[in-house]
């Protein structure tokens, strides 16, 4: 997607040509399902301002009053279960595809990631991150069992940056589970296994409904804004950049 200036401001991305990646999509699903009914979720994990489904989101953050960056929290049986889930080899292999076509269509912004990644790890030592492929900062496994999103934007991820989501299940992509860009007027299919690039923080998005008995999950990568500010600021919040700093 090209806006009047030539500029990238969304990729359809699709899937590899790759025998294999059915498979994969296969195994990252089924992953992500059985992980659903092993959790614990709280009202506001499955009933919240994107839509009416379970989702978990785990990674490096910093925001919401957060102090300095830091790794988003879970109950032990949640934390046991996402970090089982940023094991399995399919998903590892969903994360890589997400950065690479980020590298390959935005690549400032894959470098400012990649940058900021690498301030972290060498400042925070601590932070654990989700992915070595990867230079996403945080992922949310949208767990359905009808991912199906309301008009929203991502306000807390990085302006300027995109966010990956590939479309998981067993729904008709023709009929339903279309990826809405109501600021552009588009609705796109968006079939299992597809990935696409958007910059969710600024492009109002959404999906249309899917079928009763299909199911549709999702897995998501983004850098929350604050991050990319934090080293910015030289590890230091806005408020003590601005007090040390008058000048800059």
């Amino acid at each position: 997607l090209l806006d009047k200036n030539g500029r990238v401001i969304g990729v359809l991305a699709g899937q590899p040509r790759d025998d294999s990646w059915e498979l994969t999509v296969s195994q990252a699903c089924a992953a992500m399902e059985n992980a659903r009914e092993r959790c614990i979720f709280k009202p506001s994990d499955t009933h919240h301002r994107r839509g009416i489904y379970s989702c978990l989101a785990v990674g490096v953050s910093y925001g919401g009053g957060q102090q300095e960056p830091g790794n988003l929290q879970h109950s032990k049986t949640n934390q046991q279960e996402l970090r089982a889930l940023l094991s399995e080899p399919a998903i590892k292999r969903l994360a890589g595809f997400g950065s690479s076509i980020l590298c390959h269509y935005a690549p400032k912004v894959h470098e400012v990631y990649a940058n900021t990644k690498a301030s972290l790890k060498r400042m925070h030592p601590h932070l654990v991150w989700n992915f070595h492929n990867s230079v996403f900062a945080a992922t949310t496994f949208n767990l359905g069992p009808a991912t199906v999103t309301f008009d929203h934007t991502d306000n807390g991820n990085f302006a300027s940056g995109m966010c990956s989501i590939t479309a998981l299940g067993n729904f008709n992509p023709v009929a339903g589970g279309h990826l809405v860009l109501f600021d552009l007027g588009l609705i796109i299919q968006f079939p299992p296994g597809a990935t696409i690039l958007i910059p969710s923080a600024i492009l109002r998005h959404g999906n249309i409904p899917i079928a009763p008995l299909e199911k549709r999950l999702s897995f998501t990568q983004y850098v929350a804004g604050g991050l990319i500010r934090w080293v910015e600021y030289g590890f230091r919040t806005e408020k003590a950049f601005k007090k040390e700093s008058p000048a800059e």
